[in-house]
Formats: C-alpha cells, sequence, structure tokens
C-alpha cells in the first residue's frame, strides 16, 4: 500500500515540485495551499506524513502543527523560508519532527521523508479507543511506556508526545544508563547523521523532559552529561 503523504504549501510552483518528485518515488500526494485546508485534509485522508509550510495565509503552519499535536502524532516535516535558529526551534517545541530549509535540495528531502516514514511508529488519533491486549509496558516509577501501543503515561494520564519524540524517549528508555552524543542520537531516530543538525536533538529532549518531568530545568530521568550526551537513568 502507497504511503500517503499531505504536502501543505501556497506557492504552486513548489508545491507541484514536491508532488512530481514524491509521485516519482511512489507516494500518494494530497495537497493543501491553506491551514484550514490542511485540516480538513488530515481529517479525510489521515495521511502517513505532513510536509507543511510555515508562512500560509490564514492560519500558519504553526497553528496547523499546534493543533494537530493535541489529537495526533503524525509526523511533521516543517519546509520553509524561515532560516533563523529561533524559527527551527519554535517549529520543532511545537512538536514538528524535523525543520528543512528553502531552498532545498529534493534529494536531501526525500532521504528526510524515507527516513521519517521509516522509523515512524505507527500513529493514531490521541481519543482512540482501541486497545491491544497482549501490552508490552515498561515502567519507571510513575511513569508508563506501552511500547505495543505506542503511549506514554505519567501518573496514569496519557502524555502526548509527537512521533520523533515518542521515538527518541523509547530509544533512551531501551538503553537504560548509557551514554548518546547528540550525533548517535540522531542517526539512531533520525537515521541520517551527515545532514543532521544538533539542536533538533536538544529541542526533542527539551520537550520530553517538560512532559515527563515533574522539573524540566532540573531533570530526574533523562541527564545532561555535559560534554559528552544524554542518557536514561533506568
Amino acid at each position: 500500500m502507497l504511503k500517503k503523504i499531505l504536502i501543505v504549501e501556497d506557492d504552486l510552483g513548489i508545491r507541484e515540485l514536491l508532488r512530481l518528485y514524491l509521485s516519482k518515488h511512489g507516494y500518494q500526494v494530497v495537497m493543501a495551499q491553506d491551514g484550514i485546508r490542511a485540516l480538513e485534509i488530515y481529517e479525510l485522508e489521515q495521511p502517513d506524513l505532513i510536509l507543511l509550510d510555515i508562512l500560509l495565509p490564514g492560519v500558519d503552519g504553526y497553528s496547523v502543527c499546534q493543533e494537530l499535536r493535541k489529537y495526533s502524532n503524525v509526523p511533521i516535516i516543517f519546509i520553509s523560508c524561515k532560516k533563523d535558529s529561533k524559527d527551527i526551534i519554535e517549529g520543532l517545541e511545537l512538536g514538528a519532527d524535523d525543520f528543512i530549509t528553502k531552498p532545498f535540495d529534493p534529494d536531501v528531502l526525500m532521504a528526510r521523508v524515507q527516513a521519517s516514514l521509516r522509523r515512524a511508529p505507527i500513529f493514531r488519533r490521541i481519543a482512540s479507543s482501541r486497545k491491544i491486549v497482549n501490552r508490552q509496558v515498561i515502567k519507571y516509577g510513575n511513569l508508563e511506556i506501552d511500547m505495543a501501543n505506542f503511549e506514554v503515561r505519567l501518573d496514569g494520564n496519557l502524555v502526548t508526545l509527537s512521533a520523533k519524540e515518542l521515538q527518541l524517549l523509547i530509544f533512551l528508555v531501551q538503553h537504560p544508563n548509557q551514554i548518546f552524543s547528540t550525533e548517535q542520537l540522531y542517526l539512531k531516530v533520525w537515521g541520517l547523521d551527515s545532514i543532521g543538525d544538533n539542536r533538533t536533538v536538544m529541542v526533542h529532549i527539551s520537550n520530553i523532559r517538560k512532559k515527563i518531568e515533574s522539573n524540566p530545568s532540573q531533570p530526574e530521568r533523562i541527564l545532561n552529561i555535559r560534554g559528552i550526551g544524554y542518557k536514561f537513568i533506568g
């Protein structure tokens, strides 16, 4: 079954370029030229990944991402002419899985798309009532990671994580007390060490801490080993 990708881009030329490249690589493509339509198409089509511009008419890409993260962890890759660190960090903090700046190399874009789809967990709406009986649940105090349902709970309450946040947390939990550099984490979770940005890992770690640590400024679960990397305390 073909993977379905939603392109959200108001520039017709870029939208068609993305459609051609994705179709050439065997993906099914649906498109939207503004934020409101993007949210409508998401509900109708349930795409496997979203390529999302930031500067959109009406509802911008940041708002679209923020709204989707209320109920879905579908992989989202921002594509934008915004290049400042603060813009990239804002996008990642809102729950995007990756950020590509314009103009972009189509081959690099395809590599990022393929890596995100290959490593993305099965995603579903947070409100889904579907349950899997035979579950593998890892527990650390009040933190529970359901490996079968791809759910994280803190004190019994569901924690909303993006696809990459979830993958990163699961990887660290599966390797307790081991230290990984940002480069190693990018390679393991995003799969592309040569074109990665270490800020992506750092922002995702920060996002996870905000959601599972009682005091994110003094984390007890995911520690930063200065000059080396990060480890999960198991």
